[in-house]
């Protein structure tokens, strides 16, 4: 019942705090990842071709906010791409579903950050910036939502295949609610 209660209060400071019922929270989606071995996504790309990798869908629990509105989500990160061998371009999409499986469809895709180029045995550090796309605005209402990364790459001509890692090394979401909190 305090939980309850503390959770209240916070919602009640937020929404005074940002004016005209408007409450932004941030969720650091990366602690709910890091360390579960679902922060990395391997990638192996055969030499000319394009291919993609996936990590396993992560639920990640949200305060909740019941029929407000959400107006933005703006995500915010960085991942390292820790190639191992050859080159070509790897970017990352990010998927947001009401369940595991929704996580799956297409029609989850929340985010397509830009390929990067990425060449021999190194480390190839990459920003995460944008907003996420208004057909899945409506999740952060709820108490939870799942998320799932994919990172896509394309090996150019060659012998060896395009080979290494997608690393998360932060991910936050800055969601912009308004209205009706209680």
């Amino acid at each position: 019942m305090r939980a309850k209660w503390l959770w209240m209060t916070v919602l009640a400071g937020l929404a005074a705090g940002c004016g005209e019922g408007h409450a932004i929270f941030n969720v650091d989606v990366y602690s709910f990842i890091k360390g579960t071995g679902r922060d990395t996504i391997a990638y192996v790309v055969p030499a000319g071709f394009s291919d993609s990798a996936s990590s396993i869908p992560q639920k990640v629990s949200l305060p909740g906010a019941g029929s407000s509105i959400v107006d933005s989500v703006v995500v915010n990160g960085k991942m390292n791409f820790e190639n191992q061998s050859d080159s070509g371009t790897v970017g990352v999409k990010l998927y947001l579903a009401a369940d595991s499986l929704g996580s799956l469809n297409g029609s989850a895709l929340a985010l397509t950050v830009p390929t990067v180029r990425v060449s021999g045995n190194a480390v190839t550090p990459d920003t995460i910036l944008g907003r996420l796309s208004s057909s899945v605005l409506a999740l952060f209402a709820g108490k939870e939502l799942w998320i799932r990364l994919q990172a896509q790459g394309s090996a150019d001509p060659g012998v060896l295949p395009l080979q290494g890692n997608a690393v998360l090394k932060g991910l936050r979401l800055t969601v912009v609610m308004n209205d009706k909190f209680f």
